[in-house]
């Protein structure tokens, strides 16, 4: 039987959370939607849990499988799914309530290839996180400036909140990079941006994201950044060299990727002040990097965000770096 919706959430370790991301899910009573569970090999309740909720219903999937990464759970729910779209949803998070009656109106509203909603944020006290201006573009020379735009401020990254078409996803044979348990999801989004006509980005919000767990699959502390972000550049250079793509469209799809590598070193940054490193070892360490990083000779889009983010890198302004990385962990 093919549905509407198939809801692929992938599970690690998630006794404490998974409950209420699956009620969240079951509270509308929507009959047209399969929810689809991987558990990634955990080791605690997470797979006892998930075996209760699909003995009561067919439209509840269980799949386990050995622990392998997010990218092997998010592949393994795409290769059973039948839905004609999909929706990612992570164990540590839920949606809000009308979650398929909302996203059936604005697709009813303004159909497209990916549709992106606005999301909220839960740290113990639920608030509504600034929504997206909304935006509808129906062709490839509309839709290009909004793609790099989120890729630069990184808006494109998580796969939740999104709508997806599975018959693009399947004819292009498009799935999360293996190896990467960060920027996998950015680099699944961009290659399925190579191959849509219609991008939609709305102010309603039907997720909510949960920051109370630092930890979790999706959220947790990386100290290898860079060289998870090769990994999923690996991917995307190879899936951008066949894609049916101008070579305009192209260059400005690396130029964009480019940029969010630069912003790599902010990162870098904000861990070694929470490792507190001393001030003057963290100058030299960020010198280093930005020389790294310069060595590349990369281009970026020419946009002021992009000029004023990237600028300290260029020229190796690494007590600016800092500062700003101070003020994220503060």
């Amino acid at each position: 039987m093919q549905h509407k919706y198939s809801v692929i959430i992938p599970v690690y370790n998630a006794e404490k959370t998974l409950r209420r991301c699956i009620d969240s899910l079951l509270a509308e009573h929507y009959a047209d939607a399969e929810i689809i569970l991987v558990n990634d090999g955990s080791t605690d309740r997470s797979g006892e849990i998930c075996r209760g909720y699909a003995s009561k219903g067919p439209n509840i999937v269980y799949i386990e499988k050995e622990n392998g990464g997010v990218s092997t759970a998010r592949n393994a729910g795409l290769d059973a799914a039948t839905g004609e779209f999909i929706l990612f949803v992570d164990s540590d998070d839920y949606v809000v309530s009308g979650y398929f009656s909302t996203i059936d109106k604005v697709y009813e509203e303004t159909p497209a290839d990916l549709i992106q909603f606005s999301r909220q944020f839960d740290d113990g006290k639920r608030a509504m996180g600034p929504p997206y201006r909304a935006i509808n573009a129906h062709s490839r020379d509309l839709l290009m400036p909004l793609i790099v735009d989120a890729i630069c401020r990184k808006t494109i990254n998580g796969p939740w909140g999104k709508l997806y078409r599975r018959d693009l996803i399947e004819l292009n044979s498009i799935r999360f990079p293996v190896g990467a348990s960060v920027a996998e999801d950015r680099a699944f989004n961009i290659v399925y941006s190579f191959y849509i006509q219609s991008y939609v980005i709305t102010d309603r919000s039907v997720y909510v994201v949960n920051t109370e767990n630092e930890h979790s699959l999706t959220r947790g502390r990386h100290k290898d950044l860079q060289q998870q972000f090769d990994v999923a550049n690996d991917y995307f250079r190879k899936a951008l060299d066949t894609a049916p793509l101008s070579a305009l469209e192209k260059e400005s799809y690396q130029r964009a990727v480019n940029f969010g590598n630069c912003r790599v070193i902010y990162h870098d940054a904000k861990l070694m002040i929470q490792d507190r490193i001393g001030w003057f070892s963290r100058q030299k360490q960020l010198w280093q990097l930005c020389g790294k990083i310069n060595r590349k000779h990369m281009r970026y889009p020419h946009s002021k965000y992009c000029t004023l983010i990237s600028l300290p890198v260029r020229l190796r302004l690494t007590p600016v770096i800092d500062a700003v990385a101070w003020k994220l962990t503060h």
